[in-house]
């Protein structure tokens, strides 16, 4: 494992150590890919808010708090994520378990992937009438000025274009009737699959440098829902290779864009994602504050709570965006959340929160170890004490050969 992987996250070992769950002798635990156990892929599969086309009914209460060990999951994972975003793209690949010699976090789906997105059957479909409308649906008004940002749709002259795809094909008919996603089947390199009606409508302004996520919904969820009913996850076998959220704004975010590395916001609104929506309540209940309009509450990446954040199922799939497209985009990291609701009258019960991720320049990392051993004499194995306690207080010591 590369000596960077370790030394690069001295703030994520004060964190998770002051939490008392682990006592560092040296540096990081032995296994931050832990914290990003999923092979590249299969790791932001999100649900936000549903499709119907009207915002929907709130889903955050301020007394839903994470339990201790979900917050301590997802600070842990969006530490990690932290570490990959200001690590080489080698660095960021161990770290995400990546099998390819060398290791890369560089995501296999490039360009605008019409072509591919059409061959695992992804359909454009008209995005909802109101949805586009920040200023106005969303009622982020105050929030998009502050920011520099235009909150009207480019069908009324502003910069924000809203798009929408779905994965199966809403137009199938058989003998003059629809034919629901769970009968329908397509063909890749001879394995059949079939539609999930998974979705992801999204805004991307590429003049200010902004993508909001509005209304989606995974392949791997959407099948759980529609294929089972909620009752067992799907086999990822049988899901499109082409999922991830990541990879769709990535092939909308280079249409038409002539400065791409110009990706300076990521908004997530309306969330009705529980799991979301209870790390934000404990990040509030910790800070002593309640959910608010513009300027809202501001978490930086160096705390728990902006690691819980990230770490969270709305906030890993911005940060995989920026890991994968280290050679594109150049280092950038997400430097701050801050936490918004609304900008109405209505009660805290009735609004959902939306989070805003702030991208910015993240400096240019040491070179690899692997490169570093070409020009330097052989080093003997450098060892690493982490002490874990658990509750027959085993002394773990891990070594990271170097």
């Amino acid at each position: 494992m590369l000596l960077f992987a370790v030394a690069c996250c001295f703030q994520l070992v004060a964190s998770i150590a002051s939490r008392g769950a682990i006592q560092f002798t040296s540096q990081p635990k032995a296994s931050l890919t832990q914290a990003l156990s999923h092979p590249l892929g299969e790791r932001h599969d999100i649900t936000t808010a549903p499709s119907a086309h009207m915002r929907p009914a709130s889903a955050f209460w301020d007394d839903d708090l994470a339990s201790s060990a979900d917050f301590e999951k997802a600070a842990d994972k969006g530490g990690a994520l932290i570490c990959a975003l200001q690590g080489t793209d080698r660095t960021a690949g161990l770290l995400l378990r990546d099998k390819r010699s060398p290791p890369s976090a560089a995501s296999a789906w490039t360009g605008d992937l019409r072509a591919e997105l059409q061959t695992w059957y992804w359909r454009v479909i008209n995005p909802t009438s109101k949805g586009c409308y920040l200023n106005k649906f969303w009622q982020i008004a105050a929030t998009l000025q502050a920011l520099g940002l235009d909150g009207r749709p480019k069908t009324e002259g502003g910069d924000n274009l809203c798009h929408r795809i779905e994965h199966w094909d809403p137009e199938k008919q058989e003998d003059g009737h629809q034919v629901p996603a769970i009968n329908q089947w397509y063909t890749v390199d001879g394995n059949n699959y079939r539609a999930t009606k998974a979705h992801f409508e999204f805004i991307v302004n590429t003049k200010g440098g902004a993508i909001f996520g509005l209304y989606l919904d995974g392949p791997k969820s959407a099948a759980r829902q529609h294929w089972f009913g909620n009752s067992k996850d799907p086999d990822i076998a049988l899901l499109p290779r082409l999922r991830s959220f990541s990879d769709v704004m990535w092939a909308y975010w280079i249409r038409d864009n002539p400065d791409i590395q110009n990706i300076r916001y990521f908004f997530m609104l309306g969330i009705s994602n529980d799991q979301t929506n209870q790390l934000i309540a404990s990040c509030l209940e910790k800070a002593g504050k309640k959910l608010s309009e513009w300027p809202g509450l501001i978490f930086d990446t160096s705390s728990d709570e902006g690691h819980a954040l990230l770490g969270s199922q709305n906030g890993a799939t911005f940060a995989y965006f920026l890991i994968q497209h280290k050679a594109e985009l150049g280092y950038k990291t997400i430097t701050k959340v801050t936490i918004i609701r609304p900008e109405s009258d209505d009660d805290n019960d009735f609004v959902d929160a939306s989070l805003v991720f702030h991208v910015g320049e993240a400096p240019e990392p040491p070179p690899d170890e692997e490169e570093r051993k070409a020009s330097e004499p052989k080093q003997a194995n450098y060892a690493v004490e982490v002490v874990e306690e658990d509750v027959r207080e085993i002394l773990r010591v891990h070594e990271f050969s170097v």
